[in-house]
């Protein structure tokens, strides 16, 4: 058998390298996306989205996360639930769907076809779960990659042709297909699937605060769209959602890939306080130091990032949302591999106070803020999420000493690039050529400081992890 550390590691690579190539994929789609469809459209689809991978975690109801945990690995019986409750959410929400046109009134015929994305994505749990708790995260690449691809070609194909948002609809159904269908392929045989449903129950109340936890996080990333639809304009989704999204840019292409070995590992690492601690406090900070560069880089140069490279002239009110939530990844860096931390360590339900209380901040201040101020209420408000507070506070008691090293290891990265970037601001004027290049000289120097602070602690924690002998659980 391979050591943890060696599967840990080929699951980073894998998963960095998947969620790279599927990121850059994207962004091509995006991109060309962004020109070929109207904001409006990509607002539509917007409210679309969100109310599918919602209805995502209905479905799941928390039982991938207990798979991961649970020493049966009961795959056989998770899997005859997901396709029973992926069958039924997606008839529920299809029949619901035209409540969602007092939204916008196109929404509910959008929101039915997409509702089958809910069911595909519901044959592909399993397989998926058991490559990601076995730390064989390079099985996933070439799936991950075709499914991005499918994406790209098909969606940019049609709107190509003026399918508009029906590009985004049809590119997710089909690519959502192809990775189900490669994903078996390459998943068959390699574990039971002997079905126990008087496990079910059990299963159940175990993963009921995975669940409420799991769809109250992830739901803090659309709570935002359904705000701004009710005080402004689907046009305005749009362009918030564009923020929000390069604002996000490198927490959406890090933390997944991130989590979804940390997590196992994690739960590996529970009788070994060194390596816990360790693994988390180095996810952390690779996951920041590259949202630090990104975000002072994106502050400096927005209208030339949105305007001049990525969106085009349609997307201007997106430059100004940018500047606004750029800094968002910041304050918030316990948060980013916290949950999985947490999780690991069973204690579910100081979690769900922490995602709950930030829900509740969101929906409060947002809605509050974006009566007043419009869509800008709405970004400031992504800052006033207290259940942050809470994370840190437990991240300090759970890492012990470690955690002051860990904000002095978040304080060298946040500072660092400060004085380079003060300087490009002095001598360059906005929204020019000369401060972008600037800019981007500044991203290497100070990611090449980074990356000589930061190597030898990482090499340290792969290279030592046979010699660590110590075996107790991290402090509560």
């Amino acid at each position: 058998m391979e050591s943890t550390e060696k599967r840990f590691l080929d699951s980073i690579l894998a998963a960095g390298g998947s969620q790279i190539a599927r990121t850059l994929l994207r962004l091509i789609a995006d991109l060309t996306l962004a020109r070929l469809v109207l904001p409006d459209g990509h607002g539509l689809f917007a409210l679309a989205w969100s109310t599918v991978v919602i209805a995502g975690f209905v479905r799941d109801l928390g039982l991938p996360y207990e798979l991961v945990r649970d020493p049966k690995q009961p795959y056989g019986t998770v899997m005859v639930w997901e396709l029973a409750s992926g069958a039924f959410v997606t008839a529920m929400l299809i029949a619901a769907a035209p409540l969602f046109g007092r939204l916008d009134p196109t929404l509910p015929q959008v929101l039915r076809v997409l509702a089958l994305w809910v069911l595909i994505e519901a044959a592909a749990v399993v397989p998926r779960v058991y490559f990601e708790r076995q730390l064989q995260v390079s099985k996933l690449v070439a799936p991950e990659i075709l499914r991005g691809l499918t994406f790209a070609t098909v969606s940019i194909s049609l709107a190509a042709t003026g399918f508009g948002v029906w590009s985004f609809v049809i590119g997710e159904l089909l690519a959502a297909t192809i990775f189900l269908i490669v994903l078996w392929m390459r998943a068959r045989g390699t574990f039971s699937l002997q079905a126990d449903l008087r496990m079910m129950p059990g299963l159940l109340k175990r993963s009921s605060l995975l669940f409420v936890i799991a769809l109250m996080a992830n739901t803090l990333p659309f709570v935002g769209r359904y705000i701004v639809e009710m005080v402004d304009s689907t046009f305005m989704v749009g362009q918030y959602e564009k923020a929000l999204l390069w604002a996000l840019r490198a927490q959406i292409l890090l933390s997944p890939a991130l989590a979804r070995v940390i997590y196992p590992a994690l739960v590996t690492y529970r009788s070994n306080r060194s390596r816990f601690v360790g693994a988390f406090r180095l996810g952390t900070v690779a996951i920041l130091s590259i949202e630090v560069l990104l975000a002072y880089f994106l502050f400096f140069n927005a209208e030339v990032v949105l305007l001049k490279i990525l969106l085009g002239p349609n997307w201007e009110p997106a430059v100004h949302l940018l500047r606004i939530l750029c800094f968002l990844p910041l304050i918030d860096p316990f948060t980013r591999l916290g949950g999985e931390m947490l999780k690991a360590y069973r204690e579910d339900r100081i979690w769900l106070l922490i995602v709950l209380l930030n829900l509740a901040s969101l929906v409060g201040f947002g809605w509050f803020l974006a009566q007043r101020m419009g869509p800008d209420g709405m970004a400031w408000a992504h800052y006033l999420m207290l259940g942050n507070l809470i994370m840190m506070w437990r991240v300090s008691r759970i890492c012990g000493s470690e955690f002051w090293h860990l904000v002095r290891d978040l304080l060298i990265t946040y500072l660092l690039p400060l004085p380079f970037f003060a300087a490009i601001a002095y001598f360059f004027p906005a929204a020019g050529w000369g401060r972008f290049a600037a800019s981007l000289l500044a991203v290497a120097l100070v990611g090449g400081m980074m990356l000589a602070r930061f190597a030898g602690p990482f090499r340290a924690f792969f290279l030592g992890g046979q010699a660590d002998e110590e075996t107790t659980e991290p402090s509560p």
